[in-house]
């Protein structure tokens, strides 16, 4: 922590305790990526790449179902993709996601509801990632709520202020904690905080949100499991906290300081992990176990943290859904857990998860070498990876290059054969019967009965014609093996000495 006449600063980092997932509005969806069943992955990739590499027959059949426009299309496009060999990011998936994928491609393309049902809930909502590289980072905003909602619990304790008269307006409530009236007054504005970014390969997943009850119950919450994407635990993520000085005149009555900031942002999440542990136990979850490091501080971001981890406590009014159709009442918490599962259906309890936690921890100029050096050796091998994956991509579009002029030279070989062929037969049809026997003779493909058929009208042949037919028959029982008296019988002496007579060879 170090801090001058103008600011404090907290150079600090966070480790990922549990699965966090910060939105960022965007998606995976089928029609974006194929999946790898033996490696449990889905590979989101380039269209335009996937679309280039295809063979003009799947172009042609992709192109045409794309021209439905129906729902059911939609379905089509899915069973296509897959099994499909593609290169691009790859996301680790749990196991019930590939047996979800199987049961929704096994759907009657004809079943357009239960198609469209399937479909809207397919959609992956991605967590917060950079665009230069995909990898996945905490924005600052997201960071900085969570710090507001530890100071604002904090202000809460030691004012004690008693029940708010109207719950719902928490923005009221949060101005009469910080002593300030207007926007431009909130002491927090002058709280900075920068998006946390990653060290090293942060690896993501997808996995299902489930909801389950506070009380033991016996039958289950109407929650649908949802998907997403979340960062897996061990992640670690690099930033700044600072707290500037307010300036003469600036209008901020309470000024924000660092260290009582962090030490709300402890105590209150302290107290929230200890109190959610007391309730996963009731309905059979283990306590999340939390690595214990005195210098490290509990802190919960992101999607699904739970409705008392951003609210202030002693005036918190949650809107609780009933059953269908009834209204919605309003509590001091919440009946419901929403828990990070590898099954839609979760049967055993105990390896649910909580949303959000990690920890906050100041850098050191060890950890801050540990981190650079972790960086560095990501860097390498992304790099490396990057030349393997363009090297690659050279290759493929040399050997493409390499088969479509072999394609091409196939081409104009089986042309030039067609033409030679087409000559050949107009030559053929264009010569005299006699003119069309030797042709026949010195064919390589001959076959033995036609030989025999020639032979035996070769005395009715011109002089001219007998000796060409001659010198083929010759050819054929040479290449055959029935030329030589040893190898010939009697029979097939006496045509060789006929033709032998006629070649003038005795």
């Amino acid at each position: 922590m170090k801090s001058d006449a103008n600011k404090e600063v907290f150079r600090c980092f966070i480790k990922i305790l549990s699965p966090w997932h910060i939105g960022c509005d965007e998606v995976y969806e089928p029609t974006s990526f194929v999946m790898d069943e033996t490696r449990n992955q889905l590979v989101v990739f380039n269209p335009v790449s996937f679309i280039r590499e295809l063979s003009d027959e799947d172009k042609s059949l992709f192109s045409s179902i794309c021209a439905k426009g129906t729902i059911s299309s939609i379905l089509e496009i899915y069973k296509f993709l897959r099994g499909k060999q593609v290169e691009g990011k790859r996301v680790d998936v749990c196991d019930d996601f590939i047996d979800h994928y199987k049961r929704t491609l096994s759907i009657s393309t004809h079943n357009e509801r239960q198609i469209q049902q399937e479909l809207n809930n397919f959609q992956i909502p991605r967590t917060s990632f950079s665009s230069l590289d995909q990898r996945p980072y905490i924005p600052g905003s997201s960071v900085k709520g969570a710090l507001r909602t530890g100071y604002a619990n904090l202000c809460q304790a030691q004012q004690k202020l008693q029940k708010w008269t109207n719950s719902r307006e928490s923005q009221k409530l949060e101005r009469h904690l910080m002593a300030y009236s207007n926007p431009g007054d909130d002491p927090f504005r002058l709280v900075k905080v920068s998006d946390f970014m990653p060290v090293g390969e942060v690896k993501t997943k997808v996995l299902y949100c489930v909801n389950e009850k506070k009380k033991m119950a016996l039958k289950p919450t109407r929650g649908q499991a949802l998907m997403l994407e979340v960062i897996e635990p061990g992640a670690i993520f690099t930033g700044l906290i600072s707290v500037e000085k307010p300036q003469a005149g600036a209008g901020i009555k309470e000024p924000v300081d660092l260290t009582t900031l962090l030490d709300g942002v402890l105590n209150f999440y302290d107290q929230e992990k200890i109190n959610e542990n007391q309730a996963l136990q009731i309905i059979g979850i283990p306590p999340n176990v939390v690595e214990s490091d005195e210098k490290a501080i509990l802190i919960r971001c992101g999607r699904h943290s739970g409705a008392e981890a951003v609210t202030i406590k002693g005036h918190r009014h949650i809107r609780i859904m009933g059953k269908f159709g009834d209204r919605p009442k309003y509590l001091d918490h919440a009946t419901t857990f929403w828990l990070a599962s590898n099954v839609r259906v979760p049967k055993i309890k105990k390896f649910l998860q909580p949303f959000g936690w990690g920890h906050l921890i100041e850098m050191t100029g060890k950890s801050s070498q540990a981190f650079d050096a972790t960086e560095a050796i990501y860097a390498k091998k992304t790099k490396v990876e990057q030349e393997d994956l363009r090297h690659e991509a050279k290759r493929q579009i040399e050997m493409k290059r390499q088969a479509q002029q072999e394609d091409e030279k196939k081409a104009r070989e089986a042309e030039e054969k067609r033409i030679e062929e087409e000559k050949r037969k107009a030559a053929f049809e264009a010569m005299s019967p006699e003119e069309k026997d030797v042709a026949t003779l010195e064919d390589p493909d001959v076959i033995e009965n036609k030989v025999v058929e020639i032979l035996n009208r070769l005395d009715g042949f011109s002089d001219q014609n007998k000796v060409k037919a001659s010198m083929a028959l010759k050819a054929y029982y040479q290449k055959n093996g029935k030329w030589k008296k040893k190898k010939c019988s009697k029979k097939q002496f006496e045509k060789v000495k006929m033709i032998k007579t006629i070649l003038g060879e005795v």
